[in-house]
């Protein structure tokens, strides 16, 4: 499938403010940098930080680049936005003026079938590293992971309802042979998942437990809410973070960053407040910007999008 930006024209209607103004923003998961080469549409004069964990995916952005006449614009950085303070530290940049993540896991990683994160092509290793550096795969959780440590990320990161009795089948499978391959898993999980449970499912019966092993491998939840906090310290007054999110957990962190950043004060409400916090941000989407029905037809995989958008107030008072 062609690697199409998910809420494209939406995200680029938030940044609005940017038109034809010099500053920098950080796309914070560059991925095909679709949203990023759109934005200099609205400012040529942007600098614009692209941080990828996905080193191959860097080096697509950077081939493409070197045809193009704003190729001085990009920075290209191999790390995890989580680092974003040290990241602008070694740049020399104290402020942005706008930023972007497009959480999960892109099109193009979910298209290499060598890669592992899609059930599409079931002779492939079980891998699923966005950033290739890391030593964890998904084979190592499957064939290493206690059972009730996997029974907890089957459950906890995919929602997964038959998390036990999988578990249990991944430990009993294991005792014969490795689980290297995606077709060794897909058994697994036909032998645990109720075949009335299968045909009913709107989603491959494989879904959830993908997800989950992708987010312990890439460890995408762990640190979430403080990245947030972080890209909102280092914005400009007026400046503005949209965050992309495709499942629940995703969400739910960032919905409840976003709503502490807004409301930091957790002095009683009938007393007066002795903290001193008061809002860095304002939210600006009361309800997440979601595709719409075009887009969904046209793209499938933005089904599940949520666009949630903060702005950075003036604020002196917290340090």
């Amino acid at each position: 499938m062609k690697h199409v930006s998910v809420l494209k024209s939406e995200v680029l209607d938030q940044f609005s403010y940017l038109k034809g103004k010099a500053g920098i923003f950080v796309d914070g998961t560059l991925g095909m940098a679709g949203h990023s080469l759109s934005l200099e549409n609205i400012s040529d004069k942007l600098k614009i930080i692209g941080i990828d964990a996905d080193e191959e995916a860097l080096g697509l952005v950077k081939k493409e680049l070197s045809v193009s006449k704003h190729s001085k614009n990009f920075i290209l950085v191999h790390n995890n936005f989580k680092s974003i303070k040290k990241i602008l530290v070694e740049l020399n940049i104290e402020k942005i003026d706008g930023a972007l993540l497009d959480l999960g896991v892109s099109s193009m990683q979910l298209d290499q079938k060598d890669r592992g994160f899609s059930f599409q092509d079931s002779t492939q290793l079980l891998d699923m590293r966005m950033d290739q550096t890391r030593d964890l795969t998904a084979a190592k959780i499957l064939n290493f992971y206690k059972e009730n440590q996997l029974s907890q990320i089957i459950f906890n990161y995919g929602e997964e309802k038959f998390a036990r009795i999988i578990a249990k089948n991944i430990i009993e499978f294991r005792k014969k042979t490795p689980i290297t391959t995606i077709h060794l898993l897909l058994n697994i999980l036909d032998i645990s998942i109720p075949k009335s449970v299968q045909m009913r499912s709107k989603t491959h019966f494989a879904t959830k437990t993908f997800q989950a092993l992708r987010i312990e491998v890439n460890g995408e939840l762990d640190g979430l809410d403080q990245a947030i906090k972080d890209f909102a310290s280092v914005l400009r007054p007026g400046g503005r973070l949209a965050v992309i999110s495709f499942h629940s957990l995703e969400d739910r962190i960032v919905k409840k960053t976003f709503s502490f950043l807004a409301h930091p004060c957790q002095c009683p409400s009938e007393m007066p407040c002795i903290c001193g916090l008061v809002p860095e941000i304002k939210i600006l989407t009361k309800k997440p910007i979601i595709p719409s029905a075009e887009e969904t037809t046209n793209n499938p995989r933005s089904r599940s999008a949520k666009l949630r958008v903060l702005e950075k107030i003036s604020n002196t008072t917290n340090k």
